[in-house]
């Protein structure tokens, strides 16, 4: 008998700890998507302030940030920054430190549009147990308003005590906080619709969206680490929404003509820290199948993405995209036509593009196009300002067969135009004016003034590519690594790296787009820049008459950078990928973590 009292007891027990457990799961809050309307024209979101502070602790520039050799002159630019915000202190009411410590969980911004009533704003901004610094703040506010000759009221909305906030123009702001979590809404259609959902409200809201479902699973992360942030914009609605009643009305009948009806939105993500990843990001833009109008243009395809013979191995960034030419051609001229005449495209382009070059589009350049188009940065030495050079390139079906073409337009500028070799290959650079040069060299010549370098536009053939660039010295580098099969990008392992990731990614065996870059270079290039000489002369120049500058010209002199190694130990490579499937296009980058 005792025995069965102490297993009802102890089965009491457990049901009441259950009981409240699960009341205490039903008392949460609903997140930001179940408490907006179904007609949300667009967000941004933090899922949680904190763990977003502690995961980008955790990524390569938190880490630096942390690191024992720059932790002292972060702690001096910090101290530079509350000393700045001192000087308005007063007016907002608390220290830096304080007001940037508020959001404690949730934190969303949205447009929104509640059922028949006007567009607004709301923002749902968790503070939790931060509430009395976000009330003096708030009170701060109150007596600014007063003072502008606005005014203050109370009010009760859904069964809870909010604020209205008029400014001496009329316009008001509804304010209320409920459980640590605060709602601030542009009307008062607006706060009653959350508040409504927040008590259990059957409206349908933005969770209840297909097209915003879709959006966030395909930006989602992994079940288990969700995106710190996220957002989502709906621009198809967001122009129905303001045109409609206004002269712009009449463009809404277009949509649809278009193809743009069929655009159900564009959403993104970023996760911060997770797995072997230091970040990951998405984009998607969801269409509508199947794709008319407008949409018919995006024609990205599948290729090759393999960094071609001419790409350099000390680039900083490489991006190469494959696109159908003639399909995109032949689409926007069946659009363009409809709306005006048959052969309209075409006698445009022609204008436009054909008769400057001096060829025939259509007939003679676009079937040259194999619809590869790549884009690298270089930086040439020394570093400078500008030092970030860009090499572009176009394939075109055969070299040689193009070459004929080619020189047609060489010729039509040849007045404008130097020709001269490379390691046997020719190449054309463009005249810059006297004038130009001449700005740069006085340019130069003052101390005071980080130095420039004087641009060089330039091109050549290289194998079936038509390559470009502004420097003549990324141009032959180019031209030596076409010429050099030891020392190309592809054959960099870390590039390797790079591409073993994309191709482990949804959709990564065989994507449109393709994207490399080293953020170990990109931060050596700032970092040597910073140390120079004519870049620390105008820091202290401009410290001269601000605080703030002064403040971070001494806290860089009393710490000065330490060893660019120090730094690269953090960074790893980067990549990113793009995909044109029968949902969208989907845009997905990421970069490594050095653990």
């Amino acid at each position: 008998m005792k025995h069965r009292i102490s297993v009802w007891i102890a089965a009491t027990l457990g049901l009441a700890l259950l009981w409240g457990s699960l009341a205490e799961v039903r008392a949460e809050r609903p997140q930001a998507p179940y408490l907006l309307p179904e007609k949300t024209l667009g967000l941004i979101r933090v899922r949680d302030t904190k763990v977003l502070g502690e995961r980008f602790q955790q990524t390569a520039i938190g880490r630096i940030m942390e690191d024992e050799q720059i932790k002292p002159l972060v702690g001096d630019v910090s101290a530079s920054l509350q000393n700045a915000w001192k000087q308005i202190e007063e007016q907002v009411g608390l220290p830096l430190d304080q007001l940037v410590s508020i959001p404690q969980g949730e934190v969303c911004l949205a447009l929104v549009v509640p059922p028949e009533s006007e567009p607004g704003a709301l923002l749902l901004l968790d503070v939790h147990e931060k509430l009395p610094q976000f009330m003096k703040l708030l009170g701060t506010g109150e007596d600014l308003i007063r003072q502008r000759g606005g005014s203050v009221a109370l009010e009760k909305i859904e069964g809870t005590e909010i604020g209205v906030y008029t400014g001496p123009e009329g316009r008001s702001a509804f304010l209320c906080d409920r459980e640590g979590t605060v709602l601030i809404a542009t009307s008062r259609e607006i706060l009653a619709y959350t508040l409504k959902r927040w008590n259990g409200g059957r409206d349908r809201s933005l969770a209840d969206s297909n097209s915003f479902n879709s959006l966030m699973s395909r930006c989602a992360n992994t079940a288990d680490d969700p995106p710190q942030i996220t957002w989502f914009v709906d621009p198809v609605e967001a122009v129905r929404t303001f045109a409609r009643g206004g002269f712009a009305a009449t463009g809404l009948a277009l949509l649809p003509v278009l193809g743009l009806d069929g655009v159900k939105g564009v959403a993104g993500s970023i996760t911060l820290a997770t797995g072997e990843f230091d970040n990951v990001q998405h984009v998607h833009l969801l269409l509508d199948q199947p794709r008319a109008g407008v949409v018919q243009l995006v024609a990205m395809k599948s290729g090759d993405t393999t960094p071609e013979s001419w790409v350099p191995p000390d680039i900083i960034t490489y991006s190469t995209v494959n696109w159908d030419m003639q399909l995109t051609y032949d689409k926007a001229a069946m659009l363009y036509d409809s709306l005006t005449s048959p052969g309209e495209f075409g006698l445009e382009v022609q204008a436009r593009v054909g008769e400057p070059l001096g060829l025939d589009f259509a007939k003679e350049l676009l079937p040259m196009l194999e619809g590869r188009f790549t884009f690298a940065q270089y930086v040439e030495k020394p570093v400078r300002i500008n030092s970030i050079s860009s090499l572009v390139g176009v394939r075109v079906k055969s070299g040689e067969e193009f070459s004929p073409l080619f020189q047609k337009v060489i010729d039509k500028y040849s007045e404008n135009l130097v020709p001269t070799f490379h390691a046997g290959t020719p190449y054309w650079a463009l005249k810059l004016p006297d004038e130009a040069q001449e700005r740069i060299r006085q340019r130069n010549e003052r101390p005071d003034r980080p130095t420039i370098r004087t641009p060089e536009p330039c091109f050549a053939i290289i194998g079936n590519y038509l390559v470009a660039s502004d420097s003549r010295t990324a141009l032959h580098t180019a031209i030596d690594t076409h010429n050099d099969p030891s020392r190309r990008l592809a054959d960099e392992l870390d590039y390797k790296l790079i591409a073993s990731k994309i191709k482990r990614q949804v959709g990564g065996d065989a994507p449109g787009m393709v994207q490399f870059s080293r953020p170990e270079e990109g931060m050596r290039f700032w970092y040597e820049m910073a140390l120079a000489d004519n870049t620390q002369q105008m820091l202290a120049r401009g410290a001269e008459g601000n605080p703030l500058l002064a403040d971070v010209d001494r806290a860089l002199k009393d710490h000065p950078l330490p060893p660019f190694s120090v730094l690269a130990k953090y960074l790893a490579p980067s990549g990113g990928m793009m995909v044109n499937d029968e949902t969208g296009v989907h845009w997905m980058s990421f970069t490594l973590s050095r653990k």
